[in-house]
């Protein structure tokens, strides 16, 4: 969630996940944007009443080249998350460089979209004339993020290609390297146990391992890297999450008792929304 506190009469604005992390891979919001009214209500409803919707740079840009009525049902759904919502970082090799600095806390945040967001919606304002700001929930409607989009267009896309060559790159070398020597790697990526301080670092880590034993059968397409990126960030720091198969696949087959999120794909969507009701209802029941 993000609000805005003051102290010794300075503003500051401050993002953290509030109870269950809810991330949404595109085709998630899509689809319930464009479909049942009572499905796309509950999600909403158990976001605001108890949730955060994790959503980045890159979700913004792929639902930007939408257009026509699932672009309106997008800036509809975005528009009723409110303020229930954080800035997740793109970049996973930057979130773990923060979990080993000890940045635990602001590990996972995207401080420039926050700052690039924050700075929009001002102008945005200023340039409606209004004198006064309102900073209350309402100014922190995401659905404004698409109305700006188009300026930041050729950074993301810069971003999401230096994504995918970092991954490619990454994969490669720790395969030759493997094919050298099968101990070599665990020098860059040892397999380590989950860590409730580190997720990010578990999950990039472990996750590596497995796609480098499957360089040989893996072939690289255009996305891997902000597909790794999605999969690697939103395990670690959500609670229910939709990804595509192969990537919850991969999720399900990481080292076991950790406390990842819950990874859904594509034919699952009913039961993620039924899943995240649940979870409200018993939240609910143990605060009440």
């Amino acid at each position: 969630m993000i609000k805005f506190t003051s102290e010794n009469e300075k503003v500051f604005c401050d993002a953290e996940v509030r109870g269950f992390g809810v991330y949404l891979d595109t085709w998630a919001l899509i689809d319930l944007a464009n479909g049942s009214e009572s499905r796309r209500h509950q999600v909403v409803d158990s976001i605001r009443q108890g949730g955060t919707l994790l959503f980045s740079w890159a979700n913004a840009m792929e639902i930007g080249a939408l257009s026509g009525a699932s672009s309106d049902a997008i800036r509809i759904f975005l528009q009723s998350i409110g303020p229930h919502w954080f800035p997740l970082e793109l970049n996973p090799w930057k979130v773990v460089k923060k979990e080993n600095a000890g940045l635990l806390e602001s590990a996972a945040i995207s401080e420039h979209f926050m700052k690039a967001y924050v700075e929009e919606r001002i102008s945005d304002l200023s340039t409606n004339g209004d004198n006064l700001l309102n900073l209350s929930g309402a100014f922190f409607d995401l659905s404004t993020v698409l109305n700006w989009l188009q300026e930041s267009r050729e950074r993301i896309k810069t971003d999401k290609e230096k994504l995918d060559q970092a991954l490619k790159n990454h994969i490669k070398q720790a395969r030759d390297d493997y094919d050298k020597d099968p101990n070599s790697f665990n020098y860059e990526y040892p397999e380590i146990s989950y860590d409730p301080r580190l997720p990010a670092t578990f999950v990039l880590n472990n996750l590596m391992r497995m796609l480098v034993r499957e360089a040989k059968a893996f072939s690289f397409k255009k996305g891997d890297g902000l597909d790794f990126s999605h999969a690697v960030l939103a395990a670690a720091f959500g609670s229910m999450v939709t990804l595509d198969k192969q990537w919850q696949r991969r999720i399900r087959e990481l080292p076991q008792s950790n406390h990842l999120a819950k990874v859904f794909y594509r034919n699952e969507l009913d039961q993620f929304v039924k899943v995240l009701k649940e979870c409200l209802d018993l939240r609910n029941a143990l605060k009440g």
